[in-house]
């Protein structure tokens, strides 16, 4: 149950990209990264199982859920560059434009990035794959074995805190503690270490009747709403730790959604209405820089975004356009691609 949610995590990155909204793109990202760490540890012990076969089929099932939506993304960014100019999509985001070099080509080709900060690599022709290409590095690493057993994800957890630890005794940059694969490996280590905990929290929530998920969502947008505001209106009052903050206790809060939707979020919606919504996360992750390039392009003669009536405009504009974009995208791509990964999945409970 956690289609909604993913898509509202999107549309945070987009909110911020395009609208210049401060802290709550890295909140959703961390977010992103927990829920992964969760689901991905649970249908290797669930699903797939650790031998050769089940690794394989997992790797085929996250390689068809990655990969065919991005390229054709891809397409789109490049057709849309096209049209508006290199210097424009540059203007609008530095490193949207189409790669020449050879390298640069597979590097997004395959949306791997090989650096310890992918964010600092460029072109992109989708932004944020950044942070796919670490997402992509943790799945391999789960599928084998990070997350195997208690004892092994316990550890993971604890190296993962010593870097952030280390991070701020030895003076590292933000991004360091952002955008880096160490950085990443918290939200990621906690995510997969809920799995082995399952039990006991369903044992509380039942016991104790707490952990509604309106509750808790409503919790989580607060917590996010109460940092935003601090870092747009009171950026100079200690403004980088406070965020800094804010994003670890993020995390938190993001590990208490992640449960309670597991649990209890039948209660207020249904698999059918999360899937369907669900489905639009990807897609909006991927579109929203070349759909807010193209509606500055149509709107404005400069390149135009952030919080402005202008910027408000070009960003109505490009939802408009990016769910137009993801339903198509989505009827002729996911729902073909959905039945394989279906046949991959059942092949493997045999």
């Amino acid at each position: 149950m956690f289609g909604l949610y993913r898509t509202g995590l999107a549309l945070w990155v987009m909110i911020f990209h395009l609208l210049d909204i401060p802290v709550i793109g890295p909140y959703a990202v961390f977010s992103f990264f927990a829920l992964s760490g969760f689901l991905m540890t649970t249908i290797m012990h669930d699903t797939y199982g650790y031998n050769i076969s089940g690794i394989k089929r997992y790797v085929i099932n996250r390689f068809l859920r990655l990969y065919p939506m991005y390229w054709m993304v891809a397409v789109v960014s490049i057709l849309a560059i096209m049209f508006v100019s290199k210097q424009y999509s540059i203007n609008y985001k530095d490193v949207l434009y189409i790669p020449e070099a050879i390298i640069s080509i597979i590097f997004n080709g395959i949306m791997i990035f090989p650096s310890l900060i992918p964010y600092d690599i460029g072109p992109r022709l989708s932004p944020p794959t950044w942070a796919l290409s670490i997402e992509i590095f943790f799945y391999i690493c789960i599928a084998l074995g990070v997350s195997r057993t208690k004892e092994v994800t316990q550890t993971w957890v604890g190296l993962s805190a010593f870097y952030v630890v280390l991070s701020y005794v030895i003076g590292l940059s933000g991004p360091h503690r952002y955008a880096s694969i160490f950085a990443a490996s918290l939200p990621f280590s906690l995510g997969s270490l809920l799995f082995f905990y399952k039990k006991e929290i369903l044992l509380f929530i039942k016991n104790y009747r707490i952990m509604h998920p309106v509750a808790i969502v409503c919790i989580y947008i607060l917590h996010a709403a109460i940092f935003t505001i601090h870092a747009h209106y009171y950026p100079f009052i200690n403004s980088y730790y406070i965020s800094e903050f804010g994003r670890y206790s993020n995390i938190i809060i993001t590990l208490l959604t992640i449960m309670s939707l597991y649990y209890r979020g039948e209660e207020i919606f249904s698999k059918k209405l999360d899937k369907v919504a669900g489905d639009y996360s990807y897609p909006i992750y991927l579109l929203h820089w070349q759909c807010g390039l193209v509606a500055s392009y149509f709107l404005f003669d400069s390149p135009t975004r952030g919080m402005s009536k202008e910027g408000g405009v070009v960003f109505l504009c490009a939802l408009l356009i990016v769910f137009g974009l993801s339903f198509f995208l989505i009827q002729i791509v996911d729902k073909n691609i959905a039945l394989v990964r279906e046949r991959v999945k059942a092949n493997t409970r045999r």
